[in-house]
């Protein structure tokens, strides 16, 4: 009788471990389904709050073209180089086809002369009437932007902190007299930050160096005004460019001007020396007569080779500084979109929807636990 006792206690101990996992999964399913009514408030809060957000987000159309930027063929100069060392002139072997890396395009557009060309880009908005403004106009007139709602709740909550610390700051500085050698140095003021920023929010350059090519695209409320700046970031991109390839071949020109000025003088001055020589040596067959003339003759071919050569670089330097080729070759034009980039007002409220759905649930575990311990601080002071 007591073995079997034991075993039959056994046996009914067994199912009750087994089935310890099951009894808390139906504990917490049954805890959510006691709580569905106050899940369901958190998520149709959330629900209605991403459904003002979305409603209420400004609109935004992104514009963007992709362009292959062409690299620069290096030249050589034959025996230029080891002709002029001879005459002690160092002539430089790169090309003047030099051009920046594309690596270095994003932190072009990320400078503040680049940014401050593109505040003067022309557009035309709906509320300037057909009229033509810059954009640094639009971003700092009022009268030109259409009221966001969500922006001006983000400033006056988000924002006022530093809204609060700008306005101190600006207050406390004080005019400065900066010496006469400061007005060539670049200056920023709160403005021109505030619009810096979001340029530099809205401009994007993605560059795919794998394949080589670059996407410049600008996001703004309005289509043909983004594909306008779109647009002119390209050119002001590859202005920049060919600006530094124009300074190449300006650099080298000037380099290759003065060595061939150089060399014409030695030229000149070497080929009076053979003359003057033959001149006043005429008739005489001596051997040292004979040995000053081949030497004397000798520098004067040098001398002339490296002034022939010089002159046909010359030339190839003043055709590289007139060549005009376009850096940055368009593969797929600006288009003026059609269809809005932002606000996704989908993925906005499927966003919300879920983070109701989470907040709910959380609060519902979490809840007892923040009573268990304000429970405990009762008690505590209590004793």
């Amino acid at each position: 009788m007591t073995q079997d006792t034991r075993t039959s206690d056994n046996e009914s101990r067994v199912p009750a471990q087994d089935t310890t996992d099951e009894i808390d999964l139906m504990d917490i399913l049954r805890q959510l389904w006691l709580k569905r009514g106050f899940i369901l408030k958190i998520t149709g809060i959330f629900l209605l709050l991403g459904l003002f957000i979305a409603l209420f987000s400004p609109v935004k159309y992104t514009a963007h073209c992709t362009v292959v930027p062409q690299s620069g063929k290096e030249g050589s100069s034959g025996n230029l180089g080891g002709l002029a060392a001879m005459m002690g002139v160092n002539i430089a072997t790169g090309g003047t086809g030099e051009t920046l890396s594309p690596s270095v395009y994003p932190q072009i557009v990320k400078s503040l002369p680049f940014t401050r060309e593109i505040m003067q880009t022309p557009i035309r908005v709906e509320r300037s009437k057909g009229e033509e403004i810059t954009l640094h106009d639009f971003y700092t007139n009022k009268e030109y932007q259409s009221f966001n709602l969500i922006r001006s709740i983000r400033k006056y909550t988000i924002g006022l902190p530093s809204m609060l610390i700008g306005a101190i700051r600006g207050n406390s500085k004080q005019e400065q007299n900066f010496p006469s050698d400061s007005l060539s140095l670049l200056t920023f003021n709160t403005k021109e930050n505030h619009i810096y920023k979001i340029i530099q929010e809205s401009m994007q350059l993605n560059l795919n160096s794998k394949d080589g090519y670059i996407i410049i695209s600008y996001s703004f409320s309005e289509a043909e005004a983004a594909a306008l700046i779109t647009d002119q970031i390209r050119k002001i991109l590859e202005q920049y460019v060919t600006a530094f390839k124009s300074e190449k071949a300006e650099d080298n020109l000037a380099f290759v001007v003065q060595s061939f000025n150089d060399a014409k003088i030695d030229f000149l001055d070497k080929q009076g020396k053979l003359a003057s020589f033959q001149d006043a040596n005429r008739g005489l067959t001596t051997a040292s007569a004979r040995a000053t003339e081949q030497r004397l003759r000798s520098e004067y071919d040098i001398a002339f080779t490296v002034y022939s050569e010089l002159a046909k670089q010359l030339e190839q330097a003043k055709l590289a500084v007139k060549e005009t080729k376009p850096v940055l070759t368009v593969i797929e034009p600006v288009v003026v979109p059609v269809q809005k980039s932002a606000p996704r007002r989908s993925i906005i409220l499927a966003g919300f929807i879920f983070m109701g759905i989470i907040v709910g649930i959380g609060w519902v575990f979490i809840k007892p636990f923040f009573m268990d311990i304000a429970q405990n601080v009762k008690q505590g002071k209590k004793e």
